[in-house]
């Protein structure tokens, strides 16, 4: 009884089986026969090898809302279901089965993978969740939980998985069935459409036709989102239309698509030069091609019999699904059937253009012979007929014979070619043979024939002028050559008088006596006033007073202007002429050629004059002038050179003489390096001093500038000026010896004034009266540095200059220093900061450190305005010590930096200021300074202030070295 109630229910779990085909509702079946008999809860998970989880596919059971199609449950993680799942027969956890579900035979490898794993490397319990679903052998579909069996039912639960698997099993012959059915379906559907477009594609006999059929084909039947089209032209693929979504985009003359073939990299062109299909994903797609196209894309060349029509693409866009092969293989058929109608098109365009060529060539040459702007004779035997240009010339009619034709056309009509005149006009004939056709040609030249005469004229003519300039530019004189070009141009034009005349300048030249003052009116002056060549055929009394006293009968009259020089020019004849037109345009070229010749002649005369007074001041110029060569060779001197250095100045010319030979030998150095500077440096002014050598051998100091104008082509050399330093020096040593001298004298009264005012200070006086006696003080100290300035300008000068380091802490001097500022700083209405830190020990002489703080205090007061800004800084730093005055002056101009601390310079906006000095105080203080071993810096900028900053390091130079 027990087997048959076994079997009874194994029975209905068969008809479950067999109820439906769809797996899903199969397997529900199952699952619900399964509660039906007893079991509380059903439910079955299956394996998907894609994300290597257990899902939750179907569940049963008594209790409501009872779901598992939301667990997925991962494969490697622990759990019973996993473990089941590797499990070789029924596992029981409390009240829940769990039975393996295998979809085939199999040796179960898997449950125990350390006994009967026989692959290589061997799976363990630990790593089979990720190794063993890979295998070949595996077979687990998945696990069947059931809750509350009953005890009855147990015996049955493994033949329960086996209908499980079965299950699947027809479920997935079920998924293949109608996967293929589906897949037929679409051939045939897709093999309907590719069949409809080829007679489509047939019909159409336009290029442009049967490309978008195609790209309509793909997008509307095929569902492509994006088809583009591109054609091979001459080498190029160009684009040529675009389908997205329902748009059509003609691309054709600007499309962004213009590729070479042969080297482009591009997978439209790759797939053109390779001749066949490119399916390309997105990401390997080059940069930019990419952009907005699907996961792949299909590349299809359009061939006809191998040849490379062009080139189809297609995608299904962002978001949609990669172009399958299948759908390759439709797009390839398309673009075959494509490649065939493109070239039939192209043979019907072809044979169409040519039959529409034939016809219009036919018609053209029909009309050719009536309507050829030459004439034509065409012969056949004696017999043939001419057009009516040949007519016209030969005098025939449209019938011609042999014997009607003149006999100097012999030549022509044995195929040669000759000229000849014809009824008062000129032709040129050429003759042809065919076979039994004579051709003759007749070309009309006789406006050519007009022309080169003309121009032979014309060259006759110009010829004529560019004589007559020649000739009278080789004359002296502006007179001279007025004269020479008039009598020229009277014979040139067959005139009897000649008259030229120039503002400002009156007449040059006439053939024969005027008046001092020209008779009113005349021609000249109405051509001038015109502008413009005239020519009177018939003169009156009243219209020319010139022509009147001389008794002319016409005239010809050419105005000339170069810049401002302004004149004209009369010819007459005594016999009444007439006038062509060739001939007054000619009178054109005249006023030209005149107006270019005086200009000339008085631009020459101005020159030799200007070059006359050139030559007198060079040759009293106190400075000589050189002219070398890259070599340094001399190409031109002065005549100055023999006066200041007793040379010949034509020396140069009788042998080659090199320029630095001249120069003192233990200064050659000097003049070797200042010459190689201006070599280096083209168009820059470089200077130098160094003794030249007189003719006598007295070594003359002199001071150099030159510039290198060797690529300047008026000069084509490097230009050097000397001069004698000899007066300076001089004058110099005077200066020197004189401010010494006064210096000196000055010391005495000075060093009594601030006694006196020392003693003042000390005794008892009013407020009013100790602020003069401090004035009185800080005028006497600023006299006393401008004295020891100009002292130490005369130290430096001699080579005596002293200073005395030792160690010393400036922080106490430069305080007192800046006491004395104090009562200056009120007066001047500037505030003066004072920011000393503590400083180092600094090896240094104090009292010319002061010196230079003096100094440029001084100079800070002078120049800052008031409501202004002083800062006297120093601090340490690090091997050094720096010293700072820093104002907010007007600032010193840039191109005044160079020249800052060299002697007696002074900035332009001192004097436009009226801030007096001497121009000394930079000057020793940086001397001071770089006897220190020390060095001087400026910052300053316009409108806004300087900075000095002086830089003393600790220890100073060696004593040897220090001065």
């Amino acid at each position: 009884m027990r087997l048959a109630g076994q079997l009874a229910v194994l029975a209905r779990f068969q008809r479950a089986l067999l109820k439906d085909l769809e797996p899903v509702q199969i397997l529900r079946n199952l699952l619900e026969v399964a509660t039906e008999e007893g079991v509380e809860r059903a439910a079955l998970f299956l394996y998907h090898p894609s994300t290597r989880e257990l899902v939750g596919e179907v569940a049963s059971g008594r209790g409501r809302h009872y779901t598992v199609s939301a667990i997925a449950l991962p494969l490697y993680s622990k759990g019973p279901v996993q473990e089941a799942f590797f499990a070789e027969g029924p596992v029981k956890r409390g009240e829940e089965w769990l039975l393996p579900v295998v979809g085939e035979e199999a040796l179960f490898c898997w449950s125990d993978p350390e006994a009967r794993c026989q692959e290589r490397p061997r799976a363990t319990r630990e790593t089979r969740a990720m190794v063993c679903p890979s295998c070949f052998r595996f077979a687990a579909k998945g696990v069947l939980s059931l809750e509350g069996v009953p005890q009855a039912l147990q015996p049955t639960l493994p033949l329960l998985a086996q209908l499980t698997a079965l299950a699947l099993k027809n479920g997935e012959l079920l998924a293949s069935r109608n996967a293929a059915l589906g897949k037929l379906s679409r051939h045939v559907e897709a093999l309907s459409h590719v069949s409809a477009l080829a007679r489509e594609v047939a019909r159409s006999l336009e290029p442009s036709a049967v490309l978008e059929t195609l790209a309509r084909a793909l997008s509307e039947r095929f569902g492509f989102f994006r088809v583009t089209v591109a054609l091979v032209k001459e080498g190029r693929l160009e684009g040529h239309l675009t389908v997205r979504g329902q748009e059509v985009y003609w691309t054709e003359g600007r499309s962004r698509i213009q590729l070479l073939v042969e080297v482009s990299p591009d997978p439209l062109a790759r797939a053109v030069r390779e001749r066949k299909t490119l399916v390309l994903e997105r990401e390997k797609l080059p940069a930019g091609v990419g952009q907005g196209t699907g996961p792949t894309v299909a590349y299809v060349p359009i061939l006809a019999e191998e040849e490379p029509l062009g080139v189809v693409a297609v995608d299904h866009g962002p978001g949609g699904p990669p172009v399958n092969p299948e759908e390759v293989g439709y797009v390839e058929l398309l673009a075959g059937v494509a490649g065939v109608a493109l070239k039939n098109a192209k043979l019907y365009r072809e044979k169409t253009q040519l039959s529409l060529a034939l016809a219009a060539e036919r018609k053209r040459l029909s009309q050719v012979l009536e309507d050829l702007p030459d004439g034509v004779v065409v012969l056949f035997g004696d017999r043939g007929f001419a057009n009516p240009r040949a007519r016209e010339a030969l005098g025939l009619g449209p019938e011609v014979a042999l014997e009607d034709l003149p006999t100097a056309l012999g030549p022509a009509l044995e195929g040669g070619r000759l000229e000849l005149a014809l009824g008062g006009r000129s032709y040129s004939v050429r003759g042809r043979v065919v076979g039994e056709m004579r051709i003759l040609v007749l070309h009309d030249i006789s406006e050519r024939v007009r022309m080169e005469r003309a121009l032979r004229e014309q060259v006759v003519f110009t010829q004529a002028l560019v004589d007559l300039a020649q000739a009278a530019l080789r004359e002296k004189g502006i007179r001279g050559l007025a004269e020479a070009i008039v009598r020229r141009l009277l014979v040139l034009f067959a005139a009897d008088e000649g008259v030229l005349l120039a503002e400002g300048e009156g007449v040059l030249f006439a053939t024969c006596p005027l008046p001092a003052s020209l008779p009113q009116p005349n021609l000249l002056e109405r051509a001038l006033a015109e502008e413009s060549p005239l020519g009177v055929e018939e003169l009156h009394p009243r219209e020319c007073g010139i022509a009147t006293s001389l008794g002319l009968q016409s005239a010809l009259v050419v105005p000339f202007r170069a810049g401002v020089f302004r004149g004209g020019l009369l010819l007459g004849y005594r016999k009444g002429r007439r006038f062509g037109e060739r001939l007054l345009a000619r009178l054109a070229q005249v006023g030209t050629l005149l107006a270019l010749v005086l200009e000339k002649a008085r631009f020459l005369e101005l020159l030799e004059a200007e070059e006359e007074r050139l030559k007198a001041l060079m040759e009293h110029s106190q400075d000589v002038v050189y002219v070398l060569d890259g070599n340094g060779t001399i190409r031109s001197v002065s005549a100055s050179v023999r006066g200041v250095l007793g040379y010949d100045p034509e020396g140069y010319r009788r042998a080659p003489v090199n320029g630095l030979d001249f120069v003192h030998p233990e200064d050659r150095p000097l003049a070797e390096a200042l010459f190689r500077e201006l070599l280096a440096h083209p168009g820059e002014v470089r200077a130098g001093e160094f003794r030249v050598l007189h003719a006598d051998g007295t070594p003359i100091p002199m001071e150099a500038w030159g510039r290198n104008l060797l690529h300047e082509p008026r000069v084509g050399g490097v230009v050097v000026n000397l001069r004698d330093l000899r007066p300076r020096l001089e004058a110099e040593r005077l200066k020197g010896e004189f401010i010494a001298a006064v210096s000196h004298e000055l010391r005495t009264p000075l060093a009594v004034i601030m006694g006196l005012a020392e003693l003042l200070r000390e005794e008892g006086l009013s407020p009013s009266a100790e602020e003069s006696v401090e004035l009185i003080l800080e005028s006497a100290f600023r006299l006393k540095t401008m004295v020891d300035n100009l002292l130490d300008t005369s130290r430096l000068e001699a080579g005596r200059f002293e200073v005395n380091r030792r160690p010393v802490n400036l922080r106490p001097h430069l305080l007192d220093l800046a006491k004395s500022f104090h009562g200056v700083a009120r007066l001047s209405g500037v505030d003066f900061r004072v920011e000393v830190e503590e400083l180092p020990v600094v090896e240094a002489d104090p009292e010319r450190m002061v010196q230079v703080v003096g100094n440029l205090l001084s100079n800070a007061f002078k120049f800052t305005p008031q409501g202004g800004r002083i800062r006297l800084g120093a601090r340490g730093e690090g091997d050094v010590l720096v010293l700072e005055v820093e104002d907010t002056g007007p600032g010193i101009p840039k191109e005044e930096l160079p020249k800052l601390f060299q002697r007696y310079a002074r900035a332009k906006n001192a004097g436009a200021r009226g801030v007096s000095g001497t121009g000394l105080g930079l000057y020793i203080s940086k001397a001071i300074v770089e006897a220190h071993g020390g060095r001087i810096e400026v910052e300053t900028e316009e409108g806004k202030g300087s900075l000095f900053r002086v830089i003393l390091p600790l220890y100073g130079p060696h004593p040897a070295g220090g001065g």
